[in-house]
């Protein structure tokens, strides 16, 4: 699958409708097979012919920084926190700008109440890099507005007013639970804001908590940011529509009373975005500088890099097919693009699912006539055991040796890129340098007579 945040999606009349795939995907399973391998009934399996497409025949592939990619509210629920120095991509950090909305409309704290606390809470659903090291983190709070209708990119930025409300430092636990009011809470980090802020939400004119427009006037939303990594660290998810992600006040009206709570909640109607910051890749290694950023699209047959977060992304380049089969008419039974992963000795896991896409001369995305199988056969998946990915496209291979589609340059990224951590180094397709490890395209066809 394409992750769609990445950039904009077109259709073109060569490629196959919605309802012509879920007619073939329906008449496949129906069928017990899996789907035809185009132009295989032509002729006996035994005239099956196969070659091996490297950089020695035109395969090439390079990777390149990608601009941003889409990370508000409108399109996923996860907010991505904290920093981390990779020994081949650098220091990445992420920080979320966020609204919090009111639990009830027309609260009321009663008289002269008395400040307990003010928590922010964040419910973690995922962790990426070494959770064993320490992350400071630091709460703003927002003078600049947001508007839940809005579409926010990870390269944007609101501004704050510069007052911190909170700066802890902690070893991330997104496998512990905690203790909260002697209720046992699934894993979250909480943040302990200033009291300053707490009594200045109490202190508010009645009319603030009224309703969420009030509100937000008086409290436009947090800048949660995260103070880079010096060495290792991580990337901490959090689950940005649990209840359990809220900023609470606990407070008391006289005592001995118990302590009451009010809750001010995270969900689909807050405007939200995370935005990450690669610190213009000057910790990177010389290798990824010399391809990503200095331009060497020859580096690329070596090795090349995929980095989720608005990172990189890389541009392949299949070889001339209608060259290569000139001499007599073929029908291609399978064209599968088979990468394998480079391991650079880090812990740091490759993402579970890379995206292919035809680029148009608009720098727009197109998928492929192949993604409509399904996904089984289509791959795109990590595969574990061979330590490999791998595309069947030989659809858009047919289509291109007949003329019906051009021969676009390819989108190679991360699927999931605004709500994954992951990098991935893989093997460029030269022959050489890699040998079996090589990325590859192997066709499979048949001459028609």
């Amino acid at each position: 699958m394409i992750d769609f945040n990445s950039g904009k999606l077109k259709t073109r009349k060569f490629i196959s409708t919605g309802i012509t795939a879920v007619i073939l995907i329906i008449f496949f399973t129906a069928c017990n097979k899996k789907p035809d391998r185009v132009g295989l009934s032509l002729q006996p399996v035994s005239d099956e012919l196969s070659v091996v497409f490297d950089n020695s025949t035109g395969l090439l592939i390079h990777s390149q920084l990608e601009d941003s990619v889409r990370t508000d509210v409108n399109v996923i629920k996860t907010g991505m926190l904290g920093s981390m120095l990779d020994p081949v991509f650098g220091k990445t950090t992420a920080e979320i700008f966020s609204q919090f909305r009111l639990s009830e409309n027309g609260h009321n704290f009663g008289t002269d109440p008395l400040l307990d606390s003010l928590v922010l809470s964040l419910s973690y659903s995922g962790f990426y890099g070494d959770s064993m090291s320490s992350q400071t983190i630091r709460v703003f709070e927002l003078d600049q507005e947001m508007f839940p209708d809005t579409t926010y990119y990870s390269n944007q930025s609101l501004s704050d007013y510069g007052v911190e409300l909170a700066a802890v430092t902690f070893v991330p636990a997104p496998g512990d639970s905690v203790m909260v009011g002697g209720d046992l809470e699934p894993p979250q980090l909480r943040i302990r804001l200033s009291d300053e802020f707490g009594q200045k939400i109490m202190d508010a004119d009645p009319n603030v908590f009224d309703d969420n427009e009030s509100w937000l006037e008086f409290m436009k939303g947090l800048h949660i940011t995260s103070e880079p990594a010096m060495a290792d660290g991580g990337i901490m998810l959090f689950d940005m529509f649990a209840s359990n992600t809220a900023l609470n006040i606990y407070y008391r009206t006289e005592e001995p009373q118990d302590t009451l709570t009010f809750g001010f909640l995270s969900n689909s109607n807050c405007a939200r975005f995370t935005a990450f910051d690669h610190n213009e890749y000057s910790d990177a290694s010389s290798e990824f500088k010399t391809q990503v950023l200095n331009g060497d699209t020859s580096a690329g047959s070596q090795l090349f890099y995929l980095q989720s977060m608005g990172g990189v992304k890389a541009q392949l380049r299949l070889p001339d097919i209608q060259e290569f089969f000139k001499d007599g008419a073929v029908a291609i039974n399978e064209a599968k693009l088979i990468f394998n992963i480079y391991d650079d000795g880090s812990e740091l896991l490759g993402p579970p699912q890379l995206g292919l896409a035809m680029i148009d001369e608009e720098g727009d995305y197109i998928p492929l006539p192949d993604a409509g199988e399904v996904s089984s056969y289509y791959g795109g998946y990590l595969n574990e055991a061979e330590n490999q990915y791998y595309f069947r496209i030989s659809r858009h291979v047919q289509q291109v040796l007949t003329g019906q589609t051009p021969n676009y340059p390819l989108a190679l990224l991360i699927t999931g890129a605004s709500f994954r951590a992951n990098r991935l180094i893989l093997y460029g397709p030269d022959s050489l340098l890699n040998g079996d490890n090589r990325m590859i395209l192997n066709v499979i066809y048949t001459k028609v007579n």
